[in-house]
């Protein structure tokens, strides 16, 4: 998942800035490698638009998002509640209102069990106590496996993490400050957990092949979008 293209991505592209000034919202636009293997169609398009030559983009699938079935098989006790992720926002310098995000979280519960998952970067005592102020009767874990805790949920409230993506897979209702609508389209393929296989047959095809680069990029995709198709 990209940050948002916001004032710094504008200002970086416009003056040809250090990327890093925008963080993760300018993944891409180095344009200093040969293959660049994405999520999916969706993520796909978004490089695109950034201004990614789509002749360089294949998509494979991203390991640890492309089984999301398999989180199904686990042994978390409690099912069929409301699963807040929580973000280290304030830990890495950036302005959150955590008081206004419980408060959204129970009014989204409407009485249903809340279950709160903390980031590991947290400051757990803080958190907790947080929490407690204003959904007393929620649970909070500060460890644990969150995707085994996505997959007995019915719903799923972040802001902006990446354990998003596993919410739609499962198709559980999810709650996101990004747009749903955008991120149902970037959501990882689901291929069976064969995206590694995939990154590294193109992994080999380039250290092997005295082929130019250039010439390889049609035949790969092509080979790409029929596996794709197929799974």
């Amino acid at each position: 998942m990209t940050d948002p293209e916001n004032f710094a991505y504008y200002l970086v592209k416009t003056f040809k800035l250090p990327r890093y000034i925008a963080s993760t919202s300018t993944t891409g636009l180095s344009n200093a490698y040969d293959i660049f293997c994405v999520a999916s169609e969706g993520y796909k398009e978004l490089f695109i638009k950034k201004g990614v030559d789509p002749e360089k983009i294949i998509v494979t699938g991203i390991p640890n998002f492309d089984n999301c079935n398999d989180y199904l098989n686990n042994d978390f006790p409690h099912k069929n509640y409301v699963l807040v992720c929580t973000s280290d926002t304030r830990e890495t310098f950036k302005y959150e209102n955590r008081k206004k995000f419980i408060k959204r979280a129970v009014s989204i519960a409407q009485g249903r069990q809340l279950i709160f998952k903390l980031h590991p970067n947290e400051k757990y005592e803080r958190a907790e106590k947080e929490i407690k102020k204003y959904a007393p009767e929620a649970l909070v874990f500060s460890s644990g496996n969150t995707n085994h805790m996505i997959a007995n949920c019915n719903t799923l409230i972040t802001r902006f993490s990446t354990v998003v993506y596993v919410g739609l897979a499962l198709g559980k209702e999810v709650y996101s400050e990004f747009n749903i609508d955008e991120l149902t389209k970037l959501t990882p393929l689901q291929n069976g957990g064969k995206s590694a296989e995939n990154i590294a047959d193109i992994c080999k095809i380039l250290l092997e092949s005295k082929q130019d680069i250039r010439t390889l990029l049609p035949t790969m995709n092509s080979t790409f979008r029929k596996e794709i198709a197929y799974n």
